[in-house]
């Protein structure tokens, strides 16, 4: 059987495959993926098909088309990595007039960009700009501050030119989206879960792009892409909550379609209304076969002959290997079948998932509030601290020499 994400993009030739990670770590994990291979013929297919999943310098070959990082994703890739980054990063404090940590933060973190984006160049510049992007992520610790925002986004844009600003979901991160936009920059709408960011994403793109017309913007080489963290959307514990209050007994299956309305809503959106955004689904899961028999993943199946984007980190791309002989026939319109009637009543007596579902759901100021937003934001956070600490561990390990007059500087 092919791969399963290769079946996918058969069904839909306008889906498209992203990789949830660096590019650069996907031999490592590949390797150790191999070694977990039950026996010698499962190695080599799988072999077999890991060989044409990402291969930037033949295009025409490769299944993945982009790739998606953010500061939790780097700071794993550095981390998995210390001797060589620890060299990295003390080279780069010595080529600091006044080296401190968070400058320091700065320039690692644009480096593991730029080297992203130098692998996936070839991609790029053979597909005319429409594949072969990097979503570089803004620090989440500047969510709520556009111009700071736009500053480090001009630094990321001007790294690569298939770096893909990665923007949150925040009533600022829309106006710096706009902004951006108005100059031509690609953009990727992050820590994002509900239809109402959905439309402030178009809202915002849209205007950036009458602006960029206006000042004659080049934009052959531009892309727009909204990401619905499906499955965080659903492990949002507020769902539960609501659930128990209200004496509504909430399934797993019913939390996978809650899951899949927003989505297939969006996805209807943009075709009705001809939005300049693509969707892209990321947290992706596969289902528990103990809860869901029958079905691989909800998230492929339902949404399969959609025009959508699928990033997909490490763990799911070896689940759905794993378990591929597994997968129902996918259905061409999947994405435009109707959630059951009688699940979608039950959701909609819960208001964390009728606020997300409904257009006008809430406003732009409550989107930083929503339950998933929160979580993530704090997840994001955690591990940026965790590459900041070991960035700070390399100043404090300096040779003794040098070491003065570091820490010194960082407390300027």
């Amino acid at each position: 059987m092919p791969l399963v994400l290769e079946e996918l993009q058969r069904v839909s030739p306008a889906a498209e495959i992203w990789w949830d990670s660096s590019p650069l770590d996907f031999p490592r994990w590949r390797d150790g993926f191999l070694k977990e291979a039950p026996d010698r013929e499962t190695r080599d297919r799988w072999a077999r098909e890991l060989d044409r999943f990402l291969c930037p310098e033949k295009p025409d070959d490769s299944l993945v088309r982009g790739i998606t990082t953010n500061p939790s994703l780097v700071a794993q890739s550095i981390l998995a990595s210390p001797g060589m980054w620890g060299r990295e990063i003390d080279a780069l404090i010595r080529g600091q007039s006044f080296p401190d940590v968070e400058s320091t933060f700065r320039l690692v973190y644009e480096e593991a960009l730029r080297r992203a984006a130098a692998r996936m160049l070839p991609m790029w510049e053979a597909s005319g700009g429409r594949f072969g992007w990097v979503s570089g992520q803004l620090d989440p610790r500047l969510m709520f501050d556009a111009d700071l925002m736009l500053e480090q986004a001009g630094r990321i844009a001007r790294t690569a030119p298939n770096l893909m600003v990665k923007v949150p979901g925040s009533a600022a991160g829309y106006e710096v989206i706009r902004r951006l936009v108005g100059h031509g920059i690609s953009v990727n709408n992050t820590l994002s879960y509900t239809v109402p960011q959905f439309l402030a994403c178009a809202e915002a793109v849209e205007s950036g792009l009458a602006e960029a017309r206006r000042r004659g913007v080049a934009l052959d080489r531009w892309r727009a892409v909204f990401t619905h963290m499906i499955g965080r959307f659903g492990a949002n514990a507020d769902l539960h909550h609501e659930a128990g209050v209200r004496g509504i007994a909430l399934t797993a299956e019913d939390i996978r379609w809650a899951e899949v309305a927003v989505l297939k809503r969006i996805h209807r959106r943009i075709r009705d209304h001809g939005h300049p955004v693509k969707l892209l689904l990321s947290s992706l899961e596969v289902d528990d076969p103990a809860t869901l028999p029958g079905r691989l993943s909800t998230h492929l199946e339902q949404s399969a002959g959609g025009a959508i984007a699928y990033t997909c980190k490490p763990r799911f791309v070896a689940d759905v290997m794993r378990r591929d002989g597994e997968l129902p026939a996918f259905a061409p319109d999947a994405v435009e079948q109707e959630v059951p009637a009688e699940v979608l009543e039950k959701l909609m007596w819960l208001p964390s998932f009728q606020s997300a579902y409904e257009p006008h759901g809430m406003s732009i100021d409550k989107f930083a509030h929503y339950g998933s937003f929160i979580s993530t934001y704090a997840e994001v956070l955690g591990n940026t601290r965790k590459l900041l600490d070991f960035i700070a561990h390399r100043f404090q390990t300096m040779t003794d020499s040098t070491r003065p007059l570091l820490l010194s500087a960082s407390t300027r």
